[in-house]
């Protein structure tokens, strides 16, 4: 039996909590929202009504992660049910491990007038989450980041404008911009601003990120993501593979057990 089988029996709790995709702090009546995925087994007893940020009585040492979910079209509200881009059970498990809580922002960013706007909005939306989790107790050493697709895009983004807000983060396929068959269809979007939202990363202090990029990935694949590489920094670091599943691989990937010893092995690290 694999080493991430003899994880089940864990009683990390998953539950499914509702919160306004608006507000992070306002329980909602369905799913589809700001939520926790899990807690800390200490909070495993609390009512699943009662588990949302203000009502947690979080110390100093609870250590959250936030999952950021993927955007589909952002010129158009796409993800609001937010239903959809779970985190995949590698994280699930090392945070299980780690009595890590786990908390899915839902965004609501569009692009609206102005393309490619939709990325800072959700960094707006992520430093307001910050700034809850703060009032909460949580300190920022504390807090690490996690996400798919335009999520990870947002984690990267957050480095430069959010430094020192965070600990680090672990991305999966991180994209912005459309696919790469796009880049003469839609020549702004590849061509002006991703490079743009590129530098301005590069601009970051730190880069603590441990990315999964798959080869057969439309959007980014691992040599698309070297830009981000300094030669004299341990991160970020970048893994790339392929499980023919393109851009959602995480969903089902084929190197489950590896990637979640990188990514226990990756948060251990941060406490050493």
């Amino acid at each position: 039996m694999s080493k991430l089988a003899g994880y089940f029996p864990h009683i990390f709790v998953i539950i499914l909590l509702f919160s306004s995709c608006s507000s992070a702090n306002t329980i909602a009546s369905k799913s589809g929202s700001s939520r926790f995925l899990s807690v800390e087994q200490k909070f495993a007893h609390y009512p699943p009504e009662t588990r949302n940020i203000q009502s947690l009585p979080f110390s100093h040492e609870s250590k959250v992660i936030i999952w950021l979910h993927g955007t589909k079209r952002p010129a158009v509200i796409s993800n609001h049910k937010c239903n959809d881009d779970l985190p995949p059970k590698s994280l699930m498990l090392a945070a299980n491990k780690l009595d890590f809580s786990v908390y899915y922002l839902c965004s609501t960013a569009t692009d609206g007038s102005e393309k490619g706007s939709f990325i800072y909005k959700r960094v707006s939306e992520l430093e307001k989450l910050l700034s809850q989790l703060n009032e909460m107790g949580i300190h920022d050493e504390n807090i690490f980041l996690s996400g798919f697709s335009a999520g990870g895009w947002t984690a990267l983004m957050a480095a430069r404008a959010l430094p020192n807000r965070f600990n680090r983060g672990v991305l999966f396929a991180p994209a912005f911009a459309g696919p790469r068959y796009e880049t003469n269809i839609f020549p702004i979007w590849r061509k002006v601003l991703r490079p743009k939202q590129i530098n301005e990363i590069l601009e970051s202090e730190r880069l603590d990120f441990l990315i999964f990029a798959y080869s057969d990935d439309p959007f980014n694949r691992p040599e698309d993501l070297n830009v981000f590489l300094k030669s004299n920094e341990l991160y970020p670091k970048i893994i790339g593979y392929t499980c023919k599943k393109g851009h959602f691989t995480y969903r089902k990937d084929c190197k489950s057990e590896e990637t979640y010893e990188e990514i226990l092995n990756f948060f251990q690290e941060s406490d050493s």
